[in-house]
């Protein structure tokens, strides 16, 4: 039966576990999702900006170019200082119109600036370019900015040979506004995109942009880890500009948008990282602990429905034998005694489980106290304002959690010492001889300690903390002693003959070892467990009217074998 509830309970648990663990998880995540959706509309704010930008530069540029066509030089000065205005543009071409019968003329001309000038795409292999009416034309670079750039085009290049500029730059020419190329220059290095625009005025003019993706976009604002990429949906689509990172990350979340303008439509993506730091670990922890608390409080209440049955049933079972043992007076008392006896072996038995799982509640309640303390601490330290809910529940939850630890604290510091971990075996036991003023009851007593206490594992700290605790609390209640002598030396540390000796002794009133034994007196017996744990060997010398001695002998290396291969007798 007890069994069954611990399952109903367990699995209510693990239930409830999933469920709030699974809330906190998609409120986390949804929180991401509104970070990532703001970045996106940050991104694309920057990226339009940026295409308005240069669209305008370029727009700009073309009319000054208009103007000082005949001066190349003068031009490209000018068109040169106006490069840093926009940070997207990698570089700039002005190409020109030429006819067929028009080509050597122009080269004749180039020449006088460029004695290596040649219009490059005169062959048999790469067909030209030919108008709607069939006569052949060239469209060669003949400025390229800016100057000194390692990947320019060589002057006389024919960029509308190249067929993911032809379309662009053939819009450009016959609409007179601003045209989009496909990506190209993958093979070659970053890829480009190139932004085409006819000069007014001069319609055998073309002035180009070439633009790299990822100066379109202002990844500083991103969280360290994103992966972000820019691809132009048209014929393919094709990679624009696709991030790379070493995070390691949970995994991502992905969204993807349109972005651009009335000119050039991009699809953007923006893969947002999830990592563990991204949850908030501190309300699953807070979720954790009422989750537990709430399942150990229905585990009680299955408990006390249960106990509440077999009592009712018991009431049932003595009333049926009162009715049926009316008659018979003799046996009726006979078995009311036996009943009561029942009773009784019942409630001691009940009693005693209950003793039991109280301390096996104050194990965990310390260390939930203290959780819910410094949980109650951090929303104070994070909602600082005295007229805020929040600190006012947080300053609450404080203060009763502090009442329930100083009911309990005395119970607590009995079960777990936590000297014994801050300060070590030997400042925990001057500690503990300390605080019990032994000197207000008129005892004097003389603490010997020597060899490496410090250096022993836990198990052996804890028992030796444990027994010369009882030692001291069975000399207050029954030696009437004036003096105590406490010796505790370890010997021949880490060496084949480690050994550990303890021995307590006062001048008290004594006993006599074999009627407490008969007895059975708990303190006894206890420190008996605890050494044979340890593999040690426990005498106790006493005789009414003489005094009283407690000798403890351990082999260490006996009890480091039992210490792996026991449970640890500490409380």
């Amino acid at each position: 039966m007890l069994g069954s509830h611990k399952l109903t309970a367990l699995l209510l648990w693990i239930l409830l576990t999933v469920m709030l663990l699974g809330l906190l998880v998609q409120l986390d995540l949804s929180g991401l999702s509104r970070h990532q959706s703001a970045l996106l509309v940050n991104l694309e704010q920057r990226l339009n900006q940026r295409l308005n930008k240069t669209e305008q530069l370029l727009h700009h540029m073309a009319i000054l170019t208009a103007r000082s066509s005949h001066d190349l030089s003068g031009l490209s000065q000018t068109l040169e200082e106006l490069l840093p205005l926009s940070p997207v543009i990698h570089r700039l071409h002005l190409q020109q119109l030429v006819t067929e019968d028009e080509i050597y003329a122009f080269e004749r001309q180039m020449r006088l600036k460029y004695p290596d000038f040649l219009l490059h795409g005169l062959s048999a292999i790469t067909p030209a370019n030919t108008e709607t009416s069939g006569a052949v034309i060239y469209q060669p670079v003949i400025l390229a900015l800016p100057a000194g750039q390692s990947d320019l085009p060589p002057l006389g290049t024919d960029l509308s040979l190249i067929p993911a500029l032809k379309t662009a730059i053939a819009t450009a020419r016959n609409q007179s506004l601003i045209a989009y190329s496909d990506v190209f220059n993958q093979a070659r290095g970053e890829p480009l995109i190139a932004a085409f625009l006819a000069v007014p005025q001069d319609p055998t003019l073309l002035l180009s942009v070439a633009l790299r993706g990822r100066d379109l976009l202002d990844t500083e604002m991103l969280p360290p880890g994103s992966r972000v990429s820019l691809t132009l949906p048209q014929n393919g689509p094709q990679t624009l500009w696709q991030s790379t990172t070493p995070e390691a990350v949970l995994f991502y979340l992905p969204r993807q948008q349109t972005v651009g303008n009335k000119h050039l439509q991009l699809s953007l993506l923006l893969e947002y990282p999830v990592r563990l730091a991204d949850f908030s670990w501190g309300l699953v922890l807070i979720t954790l602990v009422l989750n537990t608390s709430g399942s150990l409080l229905f585990y009680a209440w299955l408990r006390q429905r249960q106990a509440a049955t077999i009592s009712y049933l018991e009431t049932l079972e003595i009333q049926r034998l009162k009715q049926h043992l009316q008659t018979h007076s003799e046996e009726l008392q006979q078995q009311l005694q036996e009943n009561q006896q029942l009773t009784h072996r019942i409630l001691d038995i009940q009693e005693r489980e209950r003793r039991h799982l109280a301390q096996e509640l104050h194990d965990e309640l310390g260390q939930c106290l203290t959780a819910i303390r410094t949980d109650a601490r951090m929303l104070l330290q994070d909602h600082p304002d005295s007229s805020d809910s929040v600190n006012h529940h947080a300053e609450s939850i404080d203060a009763i959690a502090r009442h329930i630890y100083d009911v309990t604290y005395d119970l607590m510091r009995a079960l777990r010492p936590t000297l014994l971990d801050d300060l070590g075996l030997v400042d925990a036991v001057r500690e503990l001889i300390r605080s019990q003023h032994l000197e207000r009851q008129g005892v004097q007593l003389e603490l010997t300690l020597k060899g490496a206490l410090n250096d022993m594992e836990e198990r052996l700290n804890i028992n030796l903390y444990r027994m010369i605790q009882e030692a001291l609390t069975n000399i207050q209640r029954h030696a009437s002693c004036t003096e105590v002598q406490i010796r505790l030396q370890r010997s021949d540390a880490d060496e084949p003959s480690d050994r550990l000796e303890l021995e307590v002794r006062d001048n008290g009133c004594g006993f006599d070892p074999s009627i407490i034994s008969r007895k059975g007196r708990f303190g006894m017996l206890g420190m008996q467990a605890r050494a044979k744990a340890l593999g040690g060997d426990l005498t106790i010398n006493s005789q009414p009217g003489d005094g009283t001695r407690l000798r403890l002998r351990i082999p260490l290396s006996q009890a480091e074998v039992r210490a792996a291969s026991t449970p640890s007798a500490a409380g």
